[in-house]
Protein backbone atom coordinates (compact mmCIF):
# COMPACT_ATOMS: atom_id res chain seq x y z
CA UNK A 1 0.00 0.00 0.00
CA UNK A 2 1.45 3.38 -1.03
CA UNK A 3 1.69 5.88 1.84
CA UNK A 4 0.59 9.45 1.21
CA UNK A 5 3.44 11.94 1.32
CA UNK A 6 3.63 13.68 4.70
CA UNK A 7 1.30 11.19 6.36
CA UNK A 8 2.47 10.27 9.85
CA UNK A 9 1.10 6.77 10.38
CA UNK A 10 2.57 6.61 13.88
CA UNK A 11 0.44 9.54 15.00
CA UNK A 12 -2.64 7.91 13.55
CA UNK A 13 -2.13 4.54 15.22
CA UNK A 14 -0.88 5.42 18.69
CA UNK A 15 -3.55 5.69 21.36
CA UNK A 16 -3.54 9.18 22.79
CA UNK A 17 -4.72 9.87 26.34
CA UNK A 18 -8.12 11.54 26.29
CA UNK A 19 -8.77 14.14 28.92
CA UNK A 20 -12.17 14.20 30.42
CA UNK A 21 -14.00 17.44 29.65
CA UNK A 22 -14.87 19.46 32.74
CA UNK A 23 -18.58 20.19 33.18
CA UNK A 24 -19.91 23.65 34.00
CA UNK A 25 -22.95 23.32 36.22
CA UNK A 26 -24.78 26.41 37.59
CA UNK A 27 -22.85 26.02 40.88
CA UNK A 28 -19.51 25.86 39.08
CA UNK A 29 -20.43 28.82 36.87
CA UNK A 30 -21.21 30.89 39.95
CA UNK A 31 -17.72 30.31 41.36
CA UNK A 32 -16.12 31.02 37.98
CA UNK A 33 -18.06 34.26 37.57
CA UNK A 34 -17.02 35.45 41.05
CA UNK A 35 -13.38 34.64 40.32
CA UNK A 36 -13.50 36.39 36.94
CA UNK A 37 -14.97 39.60 38.41
CA UNK A 38 -12.33 39.72 41.13
CA UNK A 39 -9.46 39.15 38.67
CA UNK A 40 -10.76 41.76 36.23
CA UNK A 41 -10.97 44.23 39.12
CA UNK A 42 -7.32 43.37 39.94
CA UNK A 43 -6.37 44.36 36.37
CA UNK A 44 -5.22 40.90 35.32
CA UNK A 45 -4.89 40.42 31.55
CA UNK A 46 -7.73 38.68 29.70
CA UNK A 47 -5.48 35.90 28.39
CA UNK A 48 -4.31 35.06 31.92
CA UNK A 49 -7.86 35.08 33.28
CA UNK A 50 -9.00 32.81 30.44
CA UNK A 51 -6.31 30.17 31.12
CA UNK A 52 -6.96 30.39 34.88
CA UNK A 53 -10.68 29.83 34.35
CA UNK A 54 -9.97 26.73 32.25
CA UNK A 55 -7.90 25.22 35.08
CA UNK A 56 -10.32 26.33 37.76
CA UNK A 57 -13.14 24.65 35.85
CA UNK A 58 -11.22 21.34 36.04
CA UNK A 59 -10.75 21.76 39.80
CA UNK A 60 -14.39 22.67 40.49
CA UNK A 61 -15.64 19.81 38.33
CA UNK A 62 -13.51 17.40 40.37
CA UNK A 63 -14.75 18.87 43.67
CA UNK A 64 -18.44 18.67 42.79
CA UNK A 65 -18.54 15.51 40.68
CA UNK A 66 -15.78 13.36 42.19
CA UNK A 67 -15.71 14.43 45.81
CA UNK A 68 -19.38 15.44 46.04
CA UNK A 69 -18.35 18.47 48.05
CA UNK A 70 -18.19 22.24 47.70
CA UNK A 71 -14.92 24.23 47.46
CA UNK A 72 -15.40 25.60 50.98
CA UNK A 73 -15.82 22.09 52.45
CA UNK A 74 -12.48 20.59 51.43
CA UNK A 75 -9.85 19.16 53.74
CA UNK A 76 -6.12 18.67 53.15
CA UNK A 77 -6.48 15.11 51.86
CA UNK A 78 -9.06 16.33 49.28
CA UNK A 79 -6.44 18.57 47.67
CA UNK A 80 -4.04 15.63 47.61
CA UNK A 81 -6.69 13.58 45.80
CA UNK A 82 -7.08 16.37 43.24
CA UNK A 83 -3.38 16.56 42.43
CA UNK A 84 -3.22 12.77 42.23
CA UNK A 85 -6.09 12.95 39.73
CA UNK A 86 -4.18 15.53 37.67
CA UNK A 87 -1.13 13.31 37.52
CA UNK A 88 -2.64 9.87 37.06
CA UNK A 89 -5.79 10.50 35.06
CA UNK A 90 -5.27 13.80 33.25
CA UNK A 91 -1.52 13.15 32.92
CA UNK A 92 -0.68 16.76 33.67
CA UNK A 93 3.03 17.62 33.81
CA UNK A 94 4.71 18.61 37.08
CA UNK A 95 5.22 22.17 35.89
CA UNK A 96 1.51 22.49 35.03
CA UNK A 97 0.59 20.99 38.41
CA UNK A 98 2.53 23.84 39.98
CA UNK A 99 0.40 26.30 38.00
CA UNK A 100 -2.72 24.65 39.44
CA UNK A 101 -1.23 24.93 42.94
CA UNK A 102 -0.49 28.65 42.53
CA UNK A 103 -3.95 29.22 41.03
CA UNK A 104 -5.70 27.52 43.97
CA UNK A 105 -3.75 29.68 46.42
CA UNK A 106 -5.04 32.77 44.58
CA UNK A 107 -8.57 31.38 44.25
CA UNK A 108 -8.98 30.68 47.96
CA UNK A 109 -7.40 34.01 48.87
CA UNK A 110 -9.71 36.17 46.77
CA UNK A 111 -12.73 34.04 47.78
CA UNK A 112 -11.83 34.84 51.42
CA UNK A 113 -11.52 31.11 52.16
CA UNK A 114 -7.80 30.86 52.97
CA UNK A 115 -8.52 28.75 56.06
CA UNK A 116 -9.74 25.92 53.78
CA UNK A 117 -6.44 25.50 51.91
CA UNK A 118 -4.10 26.64 54.70
CA UNK A 119 -3.29 23.12 55.89
CA UNK A 120 -2.49 21.89 52.38
CA UNK A 121 -0.25 24.91 51.67
CA UNK A 122 1.69 24.47 54.93
CA UNK A 123 2.12 20.75 54.32
CA UNK A 124 3.20 21.34 50.71
CA UNK A 125 5.85 23.84 51.82
CA UNK A 126 7.11 21.49 54.50
CA UNK A 127 7.36 18.58 52.08
CA UNK A 128 8.59 20.77 49.19
CA UNK A 129 5.96 19.37 46.86
CA UNK A 130 5.96 22.15 44.27
CA UNK A 131 9.44 23.60 44.76
CA UNK A 132 11.47 20.88 43.04
CA UNK A 133 10.11 21.57 39.57
CA UNK A 134 12.89 22.44 37.17
CA UNK A 135 12.80 26.00 35.90
CA UNK A 136 13.34 26.23 32.16
CA UNK A 137 16.62 27.89 31.29
CA UNK A 138 16.91 30.18 28.29
CA UNK A 139 20.40 30.89 27.01
CA UNK A 140 21.07 34.55 26.23
CA UNK A 141 22.24 35.60 22.77
CA UNK A 142 25.04 38.03 21.99
CA UNK A 143 25.77 40.31 19.00
CA UNK A 144 27.43 37.48 17.06
CA UNK A 145 24.47 35.09 17.36
CA UNK A 146 21.97 37.85 16.59
CA UNK A 147 23.93 38.76 13.44
CA UNK A 148 23.88 35.13 12.32
CA UNK A 149 20.10 35.06 12.78
CA UNK A 150 19.65 38.37 10.94
CA UNK A 151 21.88 37.31 8.03
CA UNK A 152 19.91 34.10 7.65
CA UNK A 153 16.61 35.98 7.54
CA UNK A 154 17.95 38.59 5.12
CA UNK A 155 18.98 36.01 2.49
CA UNK A 156 16.36 37.58 0.25
CA UNK A 157 15.56 41.29 0.24
CA UNK A 158 11.79 40.83 0.42
CA UNK A 159 9.93 43.36 2.54
CA UNK A 160 8.64 40.57 4.79
CA UNK A 161 12.18 39.39 5.55
CA UNK A 162 13.32 42.96 6.22
CA UNK A 163 10.37 43.41 8.56
CA UNK A 164 11.19 40.20 10.45
CA UNK A 165 14.89 41.06 10.77
CA UNK A 166 14.10 44.61 11.88
CA UNK A 167 11.64 43.36 14.49
CA UNK A 168 14.21 40.93 15.91
CA UNK A 169 16.97 43.56 16.04
CA UNK A 170 14.63 46.11 17.63
CA UNK A 171 13.56 43.55 20.24
CA UNK A 172 17.19 42.69 21.01
CA UNK A 173 18.35 46.30 21.30
CA UNK A 174 15.46 47.52 23.45
CA UNK A 175 15.23 44.41 25.64
CA UNK A 176 11.46 44.48 25.21
CA UNK A 177 9.18 41.50 25.46
CA UNK A 178 8.09 40.38 21.99
CA UNK A 179 4.45 41.14 22.87
CA UNK A 180 5.43 44.73 23.74
CA UNK A 181 7.12 45.23 20.36
CA UNK A 182 4.15 43.77 18.47
CA UNK A 183 1.81 46.12 20.37
CA UNK A 184 3.86 49.21 19.43
CA UNK A 185 1.76 51.80 17.55
CA UNK A 186 2.64 54.92 15.54
CA UNK A 187 1.43 57.18 18.35
CA UNK A 188 3.94 55.53 20.70
CA UNK A 189 6.96 56.31 18.48
CA UNK A 190 9.10 59.39 18.10
CA UNK A 191 11.03 58.73 14.90
CA UNK A 192 13.09 61.90 15.36
CA UNK A 193 14.55 61.18 18.79
CA UNK A 194 14.29 57.37 18.56
CA UNK A 195 12.26 57.09 21.76
CA UNK A 196 9.45 54.55 22.02
CA UNK A 197 6.72 54.45 24.65
CA UNK A 198 5.94 50.89 25.72
CA UNK A 199 2.35 50.42 26.90
CA UNK A 200 0.17 47.42 27.80
CA UNK A 201 3.10 45.92 29.73
CA UNK A 202 3.17 42.87 31.97
CA UNK A 203 3.57 45.11 35.04
CA UNK A 204 0.92 47.60 33.80
CA UNK A 205 3.51 50.40 33.95
CA UNK A 206 4.52 52.39 30.89
CA UNK A 207 8.21 52.94 30.12
CA UNK A 208 10.36 54.46 27.37
CA UNK A 209 13.02 52.57 25.41
CA UNK A 210 15.55 53.54 22.73
CA UNK A 211 17.35 51.81 19.87
CA UNK A 212 20.56 52.47 17.92
CA UNK A 213 20.75 55.12 15.18
CA UNK A 214 21.19 52.39 12.54
CA UNK A 215 18.05 50.57 13.66
CA UNK A 216 16.15 53.87 13.86
CA UNK A 217 17.14 54.73 10.28
CA UNK A 218 16.00 51.30 9.07
CA UNK A 219 12.75 51.71 11.00
CA UNK A 220 12.10 55.14 9.42
CA UNK A 221 12.52 53.58 5.97
CA UNK A 222 10.34 50.56 6.79
CA UNK A 223 7.32 52.44 8.22
CA UNK A 224 7.06 54.67 5.15
CA UNK A 225 5.76 51.67 3.19
CA UNK A 226 3.27 50.35 5.75
CA UNK A 227 -0.24 50.02 4.27
CA UNK A 228 -1.71 51.69 7.38
CA UNK A 229 -0.05 54.66 9.06
CA UNK A 230 -2.65 56.10 11.43
CA UNK A 231 -1.82 56.92 15.10
CA UNK A 232 -3.52 53.70 16.28
CA UNK A 233 -2.00 51.45 13.62
CA UNK A 234 0.72 48.99 14.57
CA UNK A 235 4.34 49.54 13.48
CA UNK A 236 4.97 45.91 12.55
CA UNK A 237 2.22 44.88 10.14
CA UNK A 238 1.23 42.07 7.86
CA UNK A 239 1.09 42.83 4.14
CA UNK A 240 -2.58 43.80 4.48
CA UNK A 241 -1.81 46.28 7.27
CA UNK A 242 -3.15 44.17 10.14
CA UNK A 243 -1.17 43.43 13.29
CA UNK A 244 1.62 40.89 12.98
CA UNK A 245 1.04 37.81 15.15
CA UNK A 246 3.48 36.39 17.67
CA UNK A 247 3.22 32.96 16.01
CA UNK A 248 4.50 34.37 12.70
CA UNK A 249 7.73 35.75 14.14
CA UNK A 250 8.07 32.75 16.48
CA UNK A 251 7.98 30.40 13.48
CA UNK A 252 10.58 32.46 11.59
CA UNK A 253 12.92 32.73 14.58
CA UNK A 254 12.75 29.05 15.55
CA UNK A 255 13.24 27.92 11.94
CA UNK A 256 16.37 30.03 11.53
CA UNK A 257 17.85 28.93 14.88
CA UNK A 258 17.24 25.29 13.93
CA UNK A 259 19.01 25.77 10.58
CA UNK A 260 21.98 27.49 12.25
CA UNK A 261 22.29 24.59 14.69
CA UNK A 262 22.21 22.08 11.84
CA UNK A 263 24.99 24.06 10.15
CA UNK A 264 27.05 23.98 13.35
CA UNK A 265 27.00 27.77 13.76
CA UNK A 266 25.08 27.61 17.04
CA UNK A 267 25.83 24.86 19.59
CA UNK A 268 23.11 22.19 19.64
CA UNK A 269 22.82 22.34 23.45
CA UNK A 270 22.03 26.07 23.53
CA UNK A 271 18.36 26.73 24.33
CA UNK A 272 17.67 29.82 22.26
CA UNK A 273 14.15 31.21 22.06
CA UNK A 274 12.66 34.63 21.33
CA UNK A 275 13.02 35.38 25.04
CA UNK A 276 16.80 34.90 24.61
CA UNK A 277 16.88 38.33 22.91
CA UNK A 278 15.63 40.01 26.08
CA UNK A 279 17.85 37.79 28.24
CA UNK A 280 20.89 38.71 26.12
CA UNK A 281 20.22 42.44 26.38
CA UNK A 282 19.89 42.22 30.17
CA UNK A 283 23.22 40.39 30.51
CA UNK A 284 24.90 42.82 28.08
CA UNK A 285 23.73 45.92 29.96
CA UNK A 286 24.92 44.49 33.27
CA UNK A 287 28.29 43.55 31.74
CA UNK A 288 28.68 47.15 30.55
CA UNK A 289 28.34 48.33 34.13
CA UNK A 290 24.80 49.67 34.23
CA UNK A 291 23.42 49.59 37.80
CA UNK A 292 20.83 46.92 38.61
CA UNK A 293 18.09 49.45 39.34
CA UNK A 294 18.58 51.14 35.92
CA UNK A 295 18.47 47.79 34.09
CA UNK A 296 15.34 46.92 36.07
CA UNK A 297 13.60 50.10 34.83
CA UNK A 298 14.76 49.66 31.22
CA UNK A 299 13.48 46.09 31.05
CA UNK A 300 10.28 46.81 32.96
CA UNK A 301 10.85 44.30 35.73
CA UNK A 302 8.45 44.52 38.63
CA UNK A 303 10.98 43.18 41.13
CA UNK A 304 14.72 43.68 41.47
CA UNK A 305 14.96 39.93 42.12
CA UNK A 306 14.08 39.30 38.46
CA UNK A 307 16.96 41.52 37.33
CA UNK A 308 19.27 39.78 39.78
CA UNK A 309 18.56 36.52 37.94
CA UNK A 310 20.31 37.95 34.87
CA UNK A 311 23.21 39.28 36.92
CA UNK A 312 23.85 35.71 38.12
CA UNK A 313 23.70 34.12 34.67
CA UNK A 314 26.31 31.46 33.90
CA UNK A 315 27.55 33.30 30.80
CA UNK A 316 28.12 36.55 32.69
CA UNK A 317 29.85 34.72 35.54
CA UNK A 318 32.28 33.02 33.09
CA UNK A 319 33.23 36.37 31.52
CA UNK A 320 33.70 38.00 34.92
CA UNK A 321 35.97 35.14 36.05
CA UNK A 322 38.14 35.63 32.94
CA UNK A 323 38.39 39.34 33.72
CA UNK A 324 39.29 38.65 37.36
CA UNK A 325 41.96 36.18 36.26
CA UNK A 326 43.62 38.84 34.08
CA UNK A 327 43.93 41.32 36.94
CA UNK A 328 45.25 38.82 39.50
Amino acid sequence: MKMEKGLNIKNLLLIKPKREKADETPEIKEWLDKFKIEREFDGIKKETIRSDLDRLRVFLDFVYNRLNKKPDELETHDFIKFFSYLEKERRVSRSTQRKYYLLLKVFYKIMRLQHVIKGFIEESKERKRFSKIEVKHYDPVDDEIVNQILNKILKSNSRVNIRNALLIKFTYETGCRISEVLNLKYKDCDFNTGMFRITNTKTHEERVVVCSEETLEALRWYVRYNPRQGPDDYIFQKQDGSKLSRNTILHVFNKVVKELKEEGKIPINKRITLHSLRHGRAVDLLEKGLPLDIVKELLGHKSLDTTLFYSHSKERTKKLLKTIKKIL
